[in-house]
């Protein structure tokens, strides 16, 4: 087995070169000029990143013992306290943790994997499985799964790129955390992204909206995003506070600050101080471990891409274009022998079937499943994936 460092593979630091630039702009400008989903554009080797979307999964336990720390906790408010600081701490893994200009990731094939663990003393062996289960739109589904504190994380969601006047993300999908020994599900809903200062280049990025965390046991978290105004206001900052369903205006806990790093200050229902947590202190984390490349599945993530995220490290961008055109004209040609065999192409790890729970929670903030938009409700079908 091979422990992979947290940086590794990141978007790194590398500003765009001076004789770039005018690549860069004319990018710009076709992608503003393009009306629908961003995400199948192809897009200058220079500005991508050699991971793939379906590693972003990970992110939500890079820290297992924040993932598993709702299970320790003896009291509804508490778990559910602790679900929102460890969705708070994901954000910072998710879209900031690496220095420098964020750049485009891959966009997965049909049927990548990424399979991997973590083992933490204490906490015990945590399972990560991401498959993705469409190209066209691309949905990822993912489950996560620690056996010892009884915690699972599973979810789904198609992952949108537009323009409105800046880029823009949004994630369509569910996400529920569930804990073995309370019988408790947390539904948890994701903000939309849009990037800020794009030009110049580096861009950064702003939260915007609300989350919800929905609670089966009748707790509720909510968070309210803001960024950097004219005047006044830090950028990545937040206001999140949690209370009973049937009591909105009570708060049992308010949190702010700023989820990209810094601290984050923690208050009970009298405004007492309770925590301050600095975000940015250095921990020490336990790396995921995946299987060394040569004994992957063929269609997992850092197999699939190896020769292109070898060649963009380098900053040989030109056999980094030519791999991954190879690859996607590969892709192309076995979808086409597929339809004219009669075959439909299957996923290994997740189907489309029902989510009641999901449903009931979602009704509770007045939002819809949406399953048209994710050709389905995706979820696990049991099926145990190699041992990583």
């Amino acid at each position: 087995m091979t422990k992979i460092d947290s940086d590794m593979h990141g978007d790194d630091a590398t500003p765009i070169p001076p004789s770039r630039l005018a690549e860069f702009f004319a990018f710009i400008k076709s992608a503003r000029s393009f009306k629908g989903d961003l995400s199948g554009i192809a897009a200058p080797a220079f500005i991508l990143s050699p991971i793939s979307l379906t590693e972003f999964p990970s992110y939500y336990c890079e820290d297992p013992s924040l993932f598993i720390a709702p299970s320790k906790q003896q009291t509804p408010a508490l778990r559910c306290l602790a679900v929102l600081q460890w969705y708070l701490r994901t954000l910072r893994a998710h879209w900031v943790r690496r220095r420098g200009m964020k750049k485009k990731p891959l966009n997965p094939i049909l049927g990548e994997l990424f399979l991997g663990h973590w083992e933490d003393e204490g906490n015990g062996r945590t399972e990560l499985l991401v498959e993705q289960v469409s190209h066209h739109p691309p949905i990822t589904a993912y489950r996560i799964r620690n056996e010892k504190h009884g915690v699972t994380m599973e979810g789904y969601h198609l992952q949108k790129t537009f323009f409105r006047g800046r880029p823009c993300i949004e994630r369509i999908g569910q996400m529920i955390l569930h804990l073995d020994a309370f019988e408790e599900d947390y539904l948890i809903t994701l903000p939309g992204v849009h990037l800020e200062g794009l030009i110049p280049p580096p861009p950064y990025p702003e939260l915007e909206g609300k989350s919800f965390i929905v609670g089966s046991n009748g707790l509720m978290a909510e968070v309210d995003y803001s960024g950097r105004g004219w005047l006044r206001g830090k950028k990545n900052s937040f206001h999140a506070k949690v209370y009973q369903q049937e009591q909105p205006k009570t708060n049992l806990f308010t949190l702010e600050g700023q989820w990209s790093g810094g601290e984050i200050k923690v208050h009970d229902s009298s405004g007492k101080r309770l925590d301050r947590v600095d975000t940015e202190k250095e921990l020490q984390l336990p790396s995921i471990v995946l299987k060394p490349i040569e004994e992957q599945d063929q269609l997992e993530s850092r197999r699939v891409w190896h020769k292109v995220a070898v060649a963009i490290e380098k900053g040989d961008l030109g056999v980094a274009s030519r791999e991954k055109n190879k690859l996607e004209e590969d892709q192309r040609i076995l979808r086409k022998k597929e339809k004219a065999e009669g075959l439909e192409w299957q996923p290994r790890y997740f189907e489309p079937g029902e989510w009641e729970v999901a449903e009931r929670l979602l009704s509770k903030i007045g939002k819809d499943i949406r399953r048209d938009d994710t050709k389905g409700i995706w979820r696990w079908n049991g099926e145990q994936q190699k041992c990583s």
